[in-house]
Order: structure tokens, then sequence, then C-alpha cells
């Protein structure tokens, strides 16, 4: 019977699925289409450097998005130079013989094609496309098993539409790899809860949009691993026949990741004589916390600890600021640098340190440690503003000579230049996705109003929202930006709930007609 009601449901006029999946569409791009711009940040330019750098070594020739930018950069730094203003090499230590493994090889050869095309508002539809996939998925299978009160259309075009009240547009207008992090955990979840019932080219497509997603960020990576222990443990709670086979699948997509990086160093090896570098996130952020400079400060100077050379450098400046994350790894100034001030050598002997740094740690002060990860997950929970989408003015002043938009050049658009109205938003945006919690809680407690693997599927991605927070907070830094990523997925999953207890209601009162 439930078959049968979702062929029904799977079968609405044409022109009514067309005209809610552009609805969808439409509310996906709503802020894209009010600014007139996309969104950007401090890296974009990053990406679409390293993805033309990509280009070039593959012997792709093609006019650099970024030339006339670093052609002014170049110019600027003569000029200081010779008027005594600024050291040769203190502004950022030479890296032509690294590659920075912190950005996705796969996003930044994406971005550099775009960009070289000038159409990098491709990305933005690639955010669209993504999302509307990773939602389709489930909603056919579940509709499939259980039947809908709606069409699969509709039934996908709602909770997207629901849940761009919150910060999915804006995500979906950032030219950043973030919004595939929830695309990632609708993936997981959806194979969690769903796998054994796909078909076989509904897992082949579930495994290909998670492998991209995994490979669109290292963060993803780190959160995909989180979630496979998670995936075994909601899959054999729904059932004990196959209950393998999920976590597996999950296990399939994570190995595609560690492949990427595995391919992104013997390519950078082969083609440039090059070494992948990862930014030391793990160690700053526990310096910051304390327990890792606790343990730097009692164990250094020693040789046989590659980080005490980081310690080191920190020494150079009395200011407390320098000990911060952010500027631990990012600053180059003399005041507040540290890891970026240090010879390429000492900087990859540190980055190349860092799991082994955190075992130490752990193995020295855990207590202390647990508690700061979980401060930090605990804090990044609660940040969800959507104010790290939008450009500043340093930012759009750092990305004003990059090419590759079709429509317009990276500056302000109407909504970025005057932000008065991002506190009122943020207001909100808490308020409504607390509510969504709310509802979502309520239907997974309440018995029988939903089908349990729907209540499973909300509980997966509740989970993937606190490994996101572990992750991104807990090795990286709280942050705005890491929070608004994936907390829509709130809403949206709220929707899908209230769509299926719809459906409890109708077949209770058509039960109750028969009898």
């Amino acid at each position: 019977m439930a078959e049968r009601n979702g062929s029904v449901a799977d079968r609405p006029g044409f022109g009514r699925a067309v005209l809610w999946i552009a609805l969808a569409v439409l509310a996906c791009l709503s802020v894209f289409l009010v600014n007139g711009r996309p969104l950007f940040y401090f890296d974009t330019v990053g990406y679409i450097s390293q993805g033309h750098s990509a280009l070039r070594q593959l012997g792709i020739k093609g006019e650099s998005p970024l030339a006339a930018r670093v052609e002014k950069q170049e110019a600027e730094k003569a000029a200081n130079i010779a008027a005594g203003l600024e050291e040769p090499g203190l502004a950022e230590i030479d890296s032509a013989n690294t590659v920075d493994g912190s950005r996705s090889s796969v996003y930044a050869l994406a971005a550099g094609i775009l960009a070289r095309l000038h159409v990098l508002e491709g990305l933005i539809f690639l955010n669209v496309a993504a999302v509307l996939v990773a939602v389709w998925l489930p909603m056919r299978v579940a509709a499939r098993r259980w039947g809908l009160p709606v069409p699969v259309s509709q039934a996908v075009a709602m909770p997207v539409i629901v849940a761009s009240l919150g910060s999915l547009p804006f995500f979906i207008a950032y030219l950043m790899p973030d919004t595939f992090a929830p695309v990632l955990l609708l993936v997981v979840a959806t194979l969690t809860v769903f796998g054994r019932h796909m078909r076989p080219w509904e897992v082949l497509l579930a495994v290909a949009l998670g492998s991209l997603a995994i490979v669109s960020h290292l963060s993803h990576l780190a959160i995909g691993v989180l979630m496979v222990p998670a995936s075994a443990l909601v899959s054999a709670i729904l059932s004990r026949r196959r209950w393998w086979l999920p976590p597996a699948l999950v296990l399939v997509i994570v190995g595609i990741g560690f492949a990427e990086q595995s391919v992104l160093r013997s390519a950078a090896k082969a083609l440039s004589d090059s070494e992948v570098v990862i930014k030391p996130y793990i160690t700053a952020r526990m310096i910051q916390d304390g327990p890792g400079m606790t343990y730097l400060d009692k164990h250094c100077p020693d040789n046989r600890i590659p980080t005490c050379k980081l310690h080191a450098a920190l020494q150079w400046s009395d200011d407390p600021y320098r000990i911060t994350a952010t500027h631990i790894v990012f600053e180059t100034s003399a005041r507040l640098g540290s890891f970026r001030l240090m010879t390429p050598e000492d900087q990859k002997a540190v980055a190349d340190d860092q799991i082994r740094f955190f075992f130490e740690v752990l193995k020295d002060q855990p207590v202390a440690t647990v508690m700061a990860f979980l401060k930090n997950t605990f804090i990044q929970s609660g940040w969800v503003a959507v104010d790290l989408t939008i450009p500043s003015d340093r930012i759009v002043a750092q990305n004003a000579d990059v090419t590759g938009l079709a429509f317009s050049t990276f500056d302000h658009g109407r909504i970025t230049r005057d932000t008065g109205w991002l506190g009122p938003l943020t207001t909100w945006h808490e308020v409504f996705y607390l509510l969504s919690l709310v509802v979502i809680l309520a239907l997974v407690l309440l018995p029988r109003r939903v089908p349990g693997e729907v209540k499973a599927l909300a509980v997966m991605v509740i989970l993937g929202i606190l490994a996101n927070a572990l992750v991104c907070g807990g090795i990286s830094q709280p942050s705005t930006r890491y929070g608004a990523r994936v907390v829509w997925l709130l809403p949206l999953i709220a929707t899908v709930m209230v769509i299926f207890a719809r459906r409890a209601r109708r077949f209770d009162a058509a039960t109750e007609v028969r009898g």
C-alpha cells in the first residue's frame, strides 16, 4: 500500500511540479537576486588563485583572474621595500614549493575553471542543484515507502522554501564551499536511514553527491569520519537486517575523501615537486584554549618536539593577542605574527606535527583538553548569524582586482554596504531555529505521529549539526559562519516531519471513517 501511495504521489501534473521546483529555486536564490551580486569571503580569492595555479601545473594555459591584482601587489611591495617601509620576506613566507592542503583542490579547480570562463556564478547554481538533489533523494524514498499527502515535487520544495527563511539563501549566494557541509549531512542521514531500501542508481547518486561534498572542504572530511559511528548506531537501532550496509556506504564516501587528499599529495609532488601543507589549525586551537600552551611551556625547548619551534616564535612579541588561533595561523605582522614568520621548513614541521601534538596534549592533560573541546562545541552550537557571508569593506578591497564573474564585479551589492538589517535578522533566525528544534523534538517524542525512519532522519541531522560544531568549534575556532552554514537544516527537517505528521493525521481520519 505504501509503495502504491508513493507512486501516486510521484505522478503530479508536470506543470505543477515545475512550478514548485521553480519556487524552491527562487527561494534559494533570493539573497543573490536581491543583492544583485554573489557574496564572498576573504578566502574566495585563495580558491580562485589555487585553482588557476593548478590549471597551469596541468598545462592548461589561460588568462589569470588575478593578473591585475598580482601586478598591483608586486608594485606596491617593491615601492614599500624601496622606501624602507617593508622588509623583503617579512609580510609572507615564500610558498612556491608548497601547496595549501587546507583548501579543497576540487573546489579550487572548479573556481579556477569558472573564473577563467568568466562564469563564477556557476558555483551558486551548483549550490542550488546540490541542495535540491540532497533533499529530493530522501523524500523520494520515503514517499515510496510511506506515501505522502502531497506530490514529491511539493514535498521537496516546501522544506527548501521554509529553510530559505533562515540562512540557506545566504550560503547559496556565497562563493565558498560551505553549502556542501549540510549537503553531506543530508546524504549521510539518507544513506543511514534509507540505504537498505534505495535502488542501486539512488545509492550511486547519493554516494557521488556525498563524495563531492566531502572533498569540497577539509572540515567535511573530519565531519564524515565522526558520522560513521553515528550511522552504524542508528542503522543498528532501526534494523538488525543488513545494519552494516549504511555505515559501509558512508565509509565509502569517507574513503573517497582520504583518497582525494592522497591524490593531491601525489599530484603536487609529480607536477611541481611541491609538498602539501595543512595549516596547523588544531595546534593553534589547543594553544589558545590553554592545554597546548601549558604543554609547550612545560616541555620546550626540545628539538624532539617540532611544535617547540612555534612556541619559540610566540615569544617574539609580548602582545597577548598573538596567542589567538586566528593570529597564530594567519597573521604576518611582527607584533602579532608567529607561524607565518617562521622559515618554510619550520612551518612544514609544525603543520605536520599537529596530529601527534594533539594526542600528546590529550595524554598530558585529558580533562582540560576534553573540557576545552566541549566548551567550544557548545559555543559553536549557538552561533548562527550570517554576518561572515557579508563582505566587509576590507574583503571587497582585497578582491577588487579579481575577475571571473559574468554579470558583476567583486563589490558591495544592494544589501552588503549598509548592514543595519543584520541585527534584527539574526534575532529572527535564532527564534526561527529554536522553534524548529522544538517542533522536531516534539514530533520525535510523540508516538505514531511520524514514521520511525523519518524520526531517525531527524536524529541523524541533529547529530550531524553537533559533529559540525565539534569539528569547527573544537578543531578550528567557533565562528558564526560554521554554525549558520548547517543550522538551516533544522527548519528543513521540521517541515519534512510536519508533512509526514499531516500524512499520519489523514491516515487516522480515513481509518475512523472506514470504522
